[in-house]
């Protein structure tokens, strides 16, 4: 059966994809037989995806991103409030959304979740004016972003776990004041996540009650703790249940003002760093803003 839409891939060329002219030629050959028109095109990094995309929106109905977080992140920040609709291949190490998606993160696998799939309207986040649809944070996990993107000379979870680990000791407990409009308080720690979805990728379930369907952000802080000492609860990560984690604390919110109570601070969007250090951050979500396609949302989601 032909689904009456035009479908356009757009690719990272140096996303983690091995062989990219099989699978350009896999996905055209498959895509075609289910789609009234199809079209692929590199991309020559985040802001050239997102310019493919926001170009094209006359021409096409369902913008399929092919690559990792920062692709994804991209493109669907190009169609927000435009109701075309966001595809997903994974090509990257943590694969975030599609994980959060139910989409399965081998791409040849992904492909039919584009032909039968169905599409849900999600949230997304605004951090300082930048969208974010799974999670962004301030502290050490965009300390890690920030380094993983500068330095780091190979992609991968394996790259990503050596710098946190040499990095965990030497970073500092970050000390702020927020105001998410119900309160002001201050906190000090280690990371603060504001997610959207569960989980940052790989697994790892920073938010176990976050939804991208009530309108609301959940702020995720853990304070700065003995690594060796505490190393039994490393495993509440990976298995939901980090809210049990004695560091470990949550609030949902729909907006809320951070700032800074000693230097400046690093702050990530879905996993890339956010081009400089600040003192002051505006958070907000963005209901039901952006279209996706997906095979089901989990009950809760």
């Amino acid at each position: 059966m032909i689904r009456n839409e035009r479908i356009l891939v757009i690719l990272n060329p140096s996303s983690g994809v091995a062989a990219k002219d099989t699978a350009v030629s896999f996905i055209f050959r498959k895509l075609r037989k289910h789609f009234n028109t199809v079209s692929l095109i590199n991309s020559n990094s985040p802001s050239h995806g997102y310019e493919i995309a926001r170009q094209s929106l006359s021409q096409f109905d369902t913008f399929t991103a092919f690559g990792g977080d920062g692709t994804i992140n991209s493109i669907a920040s190009a169609l927000v409030g435009t109701g075309k609709t966001l595809g997903i291949l994974p090509g990257g190490s943590g694969n975030g959304l599609a994980r959060n998606l139910n989409i399965p993160t081998k791409w040849k696998q992904a492909v039919d979740i584009l032909i039968h799939g169905t599409d849900s309207f999600v949230d997304a986040g605004k951090i300082n004016g930048k969208l974010f649809f799974n999670v962004a944070g301030l502290g050490f996990d965009a300390l890690i972003s920030k380094k993983f993107n500068q330095e780091s000379r190979r992609r991968g979870i394996a790259s990503y776990v050596y710098i946190s680990l040499k990095e965990f000791s030497a970073s500092p407990s970050f000390h702020v004041k927020i105001n998410d409009n119900n309160s002001t308080f201050e906190e000090e720690f280690l990371v603060l996540a504001l997610a959207n979805f569960k989980q940052y990728g790989s697994k790892a379930i920073i938010a176990p009650f976050a939804s991208p369907t009530d309108n609301l952000l959940e702020m995720c802080i853990i304070k700065k703790f003995n690594l060796i000492k505490e190393s039994l609860y490393i495993s509440t990560l990976f298995n939901g249940t980090i809210h049990k984690f004695p560091f470990y604390k949550s609030i949902k919110f729909e907006r809320c003002e951070i700032t800074s109570l000693k230097g400046s601070i690093p702050y990530h969007f879905d996993g890339e760093y956010g081009g400089e250090d600040l003192t002051h951050f505006t958070i907000e979500t963005v209901p039901s803003c952006l279209k996706v396609r997906t095979c089901f949302l989990e009950k809760g989601h």
